[in-house]
């Protein structure tokens, strides 16, 4: 569907400030000083104000480049973590990392997370950290599809060990279920995430820890969903 026209309007705040003034001054005068009293210390001064924590550093790390949507929130970055143990004396895993819409075009696609939008692969160089970190352009394929206009995505993280969950291979919808699909006792997780025009690029923390195949990845299709405001302007629109 084409999607329609957004147009943003910017405010300028000016703070302006008030002086109370009286009309009328009192003075009264001080008690003489008592020479046989002693003198007290003037108050302490104010403590200074503290700086707001900053907080700890996020987890990830910048954007690779700039994004094909020209906006930096359509980055979807990550840290994939994982038991290292899992892959002692085995084949390092790839990760797949697979944004995927809450909406669905055929039903098939309920059990693999939804309908695809944008994948990358990721190689595990060094199985012993126990994570690998992400990042993944929204306007990979080049099309902006904000959340705004297209509701939730799930991203879904997939350890996999036989090469048999390689996106890039899929040459039809047909092959698109069995390409998605983790196998059993293969390290997955499925997320939830907006990605938005006005929001900063997400950065994620994810514990792969579901090994149950295509369980840890099966939703209930979103059927429709209300827009928001501000809006974006994406490519494609789901939303009504």
């Amino acid at each position: 569907m084409a999607s329609l026209p957004v147009s943003l309007a910017i405010a300028t705040l000016f703070a302006g400030s008030v002086v109370a003034c009286s009309s009328q001054t009192i003075v009264t005068p001080a008690p003489a000083a008592d020479p046989t009293e002693e003198p007290t210390a003037p108050d302490a001064a104010p403590a200074e104000a503290q700086a707001p924590d900053a907080g700890p550093p996020s987890a990830c790390a910048p954007p690779p480049k700039a994004s094909d949507c020209k906006n930096e929130g359509a980055w979807v970055r990550g840290v994939a973590k994982f038991d290292p143990k899992r892959y002692e004396g085995k084949k390092a895993p790839t990760l797949r990392v697979i944004l995927r819409h809450s909406f669905v075009v055929f039903p098939e696609e309920a059990t693999i997370g939804g309908r695809l939008h944008a994948f990358t692969s990721v190689p595990v160089t060094d199985v012993s950290k126990g994570e690998v970190p992400f990042a993944l352009d929204l306007c990979a394929f080049g099309t902006a599809m904000w959340s705004e206009e297209n509701g939730t995505f799930h991203v879904i993280l997939i350890l996999d060990e036989n090469d048999n969950n390689d996106l890039s291979k899929q040459r039809s919808n047909a092959e698109s279920v069995p390409l998605g699909t983790p196998d059993k006792g293969e390290l997955v997780k499925m997320v939830d995430v907006d990605v938005s025009c006005h929001a900063a690029s997400p950065c994620l923390e994810v514990t792969l820890d579901c090994a149950d195949g295509d369980a840890c990845t099966t939703i209930t299709p979103m059927k429709s969903c209300k827009k928001k405001t501000p809006g974006c302007t994406s490519d494609s629109v789901f939303c009504g």
